[in-house]
């Protein structure tokens, strides 16, 4: 295979518009990445190869092979969500210092939206397969609990790690019997209704000498942003995922 190509080796369907993707073959620059890491990946499109597109990596870096987790929305995720496998990409990386030494912090925040948690997936699995029991909270916007995944992954990571996961679901109408969701076994999920507010963010997080990670579309973090200065977070402990990367053609 030549550098700088990998094989399609698993494709797995995580909700309606949201795949991961397996890959090998990959350059040997990956075994070295850190969790949270981001690639740029090219693809065959009407004969030649397109332009890259940088995606996060979604599986830990102890893991042998490569895995993006990617969200349907344009020409090009569409044909990214037609690969099957077999077929070969260009994969370059890895790149971002986002989530980079999150594993040394005592109290660590991670806020996403969306397809958002994809780097917060990498630095958990990373978590639970070096067996790093720092104390961390996620809490994870989505439309509905549909539009979720990785659910009993995630249940499994707060029985094993001092992990608590708040699935935020914005559809889902203030004072909702948010109870159905709620099961015994797993203490550590929880589960709120409405806009990840500033009364949401109290309830969950103590402000005093938190780090904290955000991902999601831009007018999400924005938003986020201003409900956790209301709260007393010193947005300098912000760290948000802003692709510190520039395509080639």
């Amino acid at each position: 295979m030549e550098k700088g190509r990998a094989r399609v080796v698993k494709v797995e369907q995580e909700t309606g518009d949201i795949r991961s993707l397996t890959f090998e073959g990959f350059d040997e620059a990956f075994r070295n990445r850190s969790a949270g890491g981001f690639l740029s990946m090219k693809i065959m499109m009407d004969g030649q190869w397109s332009k890259p597109h940088p995606f996060t990596i979604s599986c830990a870096p102890e893991d042998d092979l490569l895995r993006v987790t990617i969200k349907k929305a344009g020409p090009f995720t569409q044909r990214v969500h037609q690969l099957e496998p077999g077929e070969e990409v260009a994969l370059a990386g890895p790149f971002g210092l986002f989530c980079k030494g999150a594993d040394t912090l005592d109290n660590i925040v991670m806020i996403a939206g969306g397809v958002g948690i994809t780097p917060f997936l990498s630095v958990l699995r990373h978590f639970r397969r070096a067996g790093i029991k720092k104390r961390a909270l996620l809490i994870w916007s989505n439309r509905t609990l549909d539009d979720a995944f990785a659910l009993d992954e995630l249940k499994e990571i707060t029985r094993e790690l001092s992990v608590k996961v708040v699935h935020n679901l914005s559809r889902e109408e203030k004072g909702s019997d948010m109870g159905r969701f709620e099961d015994s076994d797993f203490p550590g999920v929880k589960y709120e209704a409405g806009r990840c507010t500033r009364d949401v963010l109290k309830k969950h997080l103590d402000p005093a000498g938190v780090s904290v990670f955000l991902c999601g579309p831009p007018p999400m973090q924005d938003f986020i942003l201003a409900e956790l200065e209301a709260i007393g977070v010193d947005l300098k402990s912000v760290k948000k995922e802003n692709f510190t990367w520039q395509g080639g053609k």
